[in-house]
């Protein structure tokens, strides 16, 4: 009886499917019909009409199995706007793209996510959680949980629902006494932490409700922060402060020394085809990932292509005046050789206005000097992949076409080697 209650269930009002079964039958039954008319008919006017009857029945057929595929893909899918072909695309092609994994923090790497989203399903962004300024460090002191911002700014650059629920986990409160300041999507992971227990399931459920495509995961489920060693010696902690010393960055150190990496950021690294470093802070978003051992010990063993790619700018207070090299040679010489094989720099051109803004606040572009970045054993790519609009910054699409070109090239070249040496 309850199996019989299961199945009458298919046929309750309103699910829009019962109309498409029908449709579905009738033109099974006008092509049944009409095919065995044909080979029974002798008149040639009634074959005619047999055939004209089979292909009519033929379309009945077609729409109903279409229009029934299209109901489930609706419930499954329920995305608005959002045409088969399309999820086809997404299951299918996206799910053969490369493993790729990203490691940084703050804008620069949810910027490059949001255009690799378009070339694969594969993505694993790691990101840094050594985060104590703006409303992320008020919920880290406040709450005690992980800096939640550049993990929401990442699992929006991934989402896939409207751009309604996008814009409302980037919403920033601008008034109201305790929330002004800080934005949905912190709030929402924080109360995810308290529901669930845990900051790691906070993201995953996070990453459920925004539909995204790939993963977010932080570098390490431990407390991070950051203490900085200047050229004169003197000594900061705060990943919020190190800038604001206004002192060229010799050192930078992990507090505690023995952070254990996120065993999941391990395991994607394990099997990535490619890992990306930056763009971002290098040494406030890039480095807090890279510094802790076993996952930067990881990255040295594999044998894949890692790709730095370079700021356009330098950042006040903790880039000044260092090219394109300096960047390569302190993120070797924080972690050890093989971190890097290649590297992504800007080769267009930068709008004047821009450039007389940005001088106002100390921040110029970053010299690519080539010959040092050869003699460091690291293959330069150089490419226009600046956005011109209102910042000089990257270009999500621009970088991730990139990425994909270089990723294809070196994929020949290590294919072509491997046979040689075979």
């Amino acid at each position: 009886m309850k199996k019989f209650i299961k199945y009458i269930r298919w046929f309750y009002p309103g699910l829009r499917i019962k109309r498409w079964i029908i449709l579905v039958l009738v033109g099974l039954f006008l092509v049944t019909f009409s095919a065995i008319r044909f080979t029974h008919d002798a008149n040639i006017i009634l074959q005619i009409g047999d055939g004209i009857l089979f292909s009519l029945g033929l379309i009945v057929f077609v729409a109903g199995v279409s229009s029934l595929i299209k109901s489930f893909f609706e419930v499954i899918y329920p995305q608005e706007n959002k045409k088969l072909i399309d999820m086809f695309y997404e299951k299918r092609f996206l799910s053969r793209g490369p493993k790729i994994v990203a490691i940084g923090g703050g804008t620069g790497l949810s910027t490059v996510l949001e255009g690799l989203k378009e070339y694969t399903a594969n993505i694993t962004a790691i990101v840094a959680v050594a985060d104590e300024g703006g409303s992320s460090g008020r919920i880290r002191e406040e709450f005690g949980i992980l800096p939640p911002g550049d993990i929401r700014n990442c699992l929006v650059s991934l989402a896939e629902v409207p751009q309604l629920m996008r814009d409302l986990f980037q919403y920033r409160f601008q008034e109201g006494n305790g929330i002004k300041g800080h934005s949905f999507g912190n709030l929402f992971i924080t109360a995810l932490t308290g529901i669930t227990g845990s900051f790691k399931d906070a993201v995953e459920v996070s990453s459920r409700v925004l539909a995204i495509r790939g993963r977010v995961l932080p570098s390490s489920l431990d407390k991070i922060r950051l203490k900085a060693q200047f050229s004169d010696g003197t000594i900061r902690e705060g990943e919020d402060k190190i800038p604001d010393a206004g002192k060229p960055i010799q050192r930078i150190y992990l507090m505690p020394e023995d952070v254990s990496p996120n065993p999941e950021a391990i395991e994607a690294i394990k099997t990535a085809e490619l890992i990306i470093f930056g763009p971002g802070s290098l040494f406030t978003s890039i480095m807090p990932n890279l510094l802790i051992s076993k996952l930067g010990d990881e990255i040295v063993r594999r044998d894949v292509m890692k790709l730095y790619i370079c700021n356009v700018m330098t950042q006040p207070g903790e880039t000044d005046g260092l090219t394109a090299a300096d960047h390569l040679t302190s993120l070797i010489e924080h972690t050890s050789e093989g971190m890097v094989t290649c590297c992504l720099v800007n080769s267009g051109r930068l709008e004047y206005p821009l450039l007389l803004r940005y001088a106002q606040e100390k921040s110029f572009p970053v010299i690519v000097d080539r010959e040092r970045i050869k003699k460091m054993g690291v293959m330069a790519f150089e490419a226009d992949v600046v956005s011109r609009s209102d910042y000089l910054r990257h270009d999500s699409a621009k970088v991730s076409k990139e990425v994909i070109a270089i990723y294809n090239e070196w994929k020949r070249k290590w294919k072509g080697l491997k046979r040689i040496s075979s």
